[in-house]
């Protein structure tokens, strides 16, 4: 037993040394080996940094001196992010030198972004928020929907499957009792008539659900709750700017600390808007998170893993029998995925991917729960709404997707983006620029994950244009679905019809899955021909 112990952990130390890159890598010519130095350095200088970042006191902070000193910092920290995909590659692995980009460029772009485009722009440096939660009693989502804005709250439904009956029964009874006393008229019969399936399924099964036998009602939610798992903790959140701190060296230190490992800006005043959805939250608890990874998140991760290996094996394994030519053909993809295996890769992989970054969101939230209720312990849900309830491309890009990457794509994409449209069109600071925000959200990203796929694709960027028609063409849909839906809205207006009907959310389904998927063929393109997909298969 210890021999072989002794034999997998020799395996295990050539392999991490070795500095062959493995088969399927396609590393930028001339980048060398990560080594540790390389990759710790950027975020060790950027940290230093960081500490001279913070407001004061001490007043010296903003003294020239350290000003200086904290700009050559940040410069040598830019300059080293930006350098570790394009000199360096991770020889083990075609995900993590995949990575290694995605790291490099947003890390590059937050040093400049932090400590001059927000310094010098905006005079803006973050500050520290701080987030009280208060218990609140739970409140039926029947209650407030006369009053909540559409997301409004976060696209999180009021979890409380438990008192769902008594809800509706007694909703019920109140609109019986209004319908007895006040006649509709014949504009308000025939508006009616028009949206009587507004509610959707979910209407439509709380409403069977009171026709029904209550101990046959009581199994229903029974099995809900088993599938929903513990409920969340129902606050009301506040948020505070802090104002005179840090003070001390241990404050100045923490603050650099969190708002280096703050992605979305979580305690700080770069929060972002995923975040800032509602004061009225439910906060996870470790059970809520633990239940959510094993019911939900492993059951996507495990299905859709076995989509994408039983689809490489069955179609694409024979094309990469050489590991020299693997990526050579350009189109391997369409040649040898019929149209339906197609669409089943690039589904699986989104899933996949959705999946996976829950799943590092869970643990990470319960390794660090025992810090509670500083910063650092504060996980906001990673998706805002589940992608069933999500009705059009941008509803999908907005709450259905994770938002990680919403600063960087704010300041270099949707900033420039709104700023030409107005020197474009003549449109004042104060009007609205949609058409620019979209556009240039959507094109920063197609160059971040360009970029980053470009580096396991030996530097080509002819090979990495999948994933910027992807994201592209999903910032054209976005365009083109809000002209349509403001159109639409305009006729029936005319026409005295609402603004919704009961079969918007069905065609906005259908037309957002169809953009996804079929623009999604150009990511699942360039995954397959970088090695990404043969990694993920675990086929080595």
């Amino acid at each position: 037993m210890a021999s072989l112990l002794s034999g997998y952990i020799t395996q295990l130390h050539a392999f991490i040394i070795n500095p062959e890159p493995r088969p399927g890598l396609q590393p930028i010519p001339g980048s060398q080996p990560l080594t540790i130095g390389a990759a710790v350095l950027p975020p060790l200088v950027y940290y230093v940094a960081l500490l001279l970042l913070a407001p004061p006191p001490p007043p010296f902070i903003n003294s020239i001196y350290v000003k200086t000193l904290r700009n050559a910092l940040a410069l040598t920290a830019g300059i080293l992010f930006f350098r570790l995909p394009l000199a360096y590659h991770v020889p083990q692995s075609i995900g993590l030198t995949y990575q290694l980009g995605l790291v490099g460029l947003y890390g590059g772009c937050r040093v400049l972004d932090a400590f001059f485009i927000s310094p010098y722009f905006f005079h803006h440096i973050p500050r520290r928020v701080v987030y009280v939660h208060k218990p609140r009693a739970q409140t039926p989502v029947q209650e407030e929907l006369g009053t909540a804005k559409e997301w409004s709250d976060g696209g999180v439904k009021e979890p409380y499957f438990h008192q769902e009956k008594k809800n509706v029964v007694n909703t019920e009874a109140k609109a019986a009792q209004v319908d007895i006393h006040s006649p509709p008229t014949a504009i308000e019969a025939s508006q009616g008539r028009r949206s009587s399936l507004s509610g959707g399924l979910g209407d439509i099964a709380r409403r069977m659900s009171s026709s029904i036998p209550d101990a046959a009602c009581g199994s229903y939610f029974a099995v809900q709750r088993t599938l929903h798992g513990p409920d969340p903790r129902p606050v009301l959140e506040t948020a505070t700017t802090e104002s005179g701190w840090p003070r001390t060296l241990r404050d100045r230190a923490s603050w650099a600390l969190e708002l280096e490992l703050s992605m979305r800006g979580v305690g700080f005043t770069w929060t972002t808007a995923d975040v800032r959805h509602t004061r009225k939250t439910w906060l996870p608890t470790v059970g809520n998170r633990v239940h959510s990874i094993l019911v939900h998140v492993l059951p996507v991760l495990l299905a859709s893993w076995f989509a994408i290996r039983s689809v490489y094996v069955r179609y694409l394994a024979a094309s990469f029998v050489d590991d020299d030519d693997v990526g050579s053909s350009a189109s391997v993809f369409d040649d040898c995925l019929p149209r339906p295996a197609q669409l089943l890769l690039t589904g699986a992989l989104g899933a996949f991917l959705m999946a996976a970054f829950s799943l590092g969101h869970s643990l990470f939230a319960i390794a660090l729960s025992p810090l509670a209720p500083g910063p650092l312990a504060f996980f906001p849900p990673l998706y805002s709404v589940r992608v069933w309830d999500v009705a059009s491309v941008r509803g999908f890009w907005s709450y259905g997707w994770h938002r990680l990457f919403a600063r960087l794509f704010l300041v270099y994409g949707v900033w420039p983006g709104e700023w030409a449209e107005r020197r474009l069109t003549g449109k004042g600071a104060g009007e609205p620029a949609d058409v620019g925000k979209v556009l240039g959200g959507f094109l920063a990203s197609a160059f971040v994950h360009a970029f980053s796929v470009r580096g396991v694709l030996g530097g080509d960027w002819n090979s990495a244009a999948g994933e910027a028609k992807f994201f592209a063409l999903n910032g054209l849909a976005v365009v083109l679905e809000s002209a349509v839906a403001r159109a639409v809205r305009r006729s029936r207006k005319r026409r005295g019809y609402g603004e919704r009907m009961w079969y918007d959310g069905w065609i906005g389904r259908i037309w957002w899955i169809m953009v996804v998927l079929g623009s999604g063929r150009n990511f699942a393109r360039g995954w397959v021909k970088s090695g990404l997909v043969r990694e993920t298969a675990f086929i080595y």
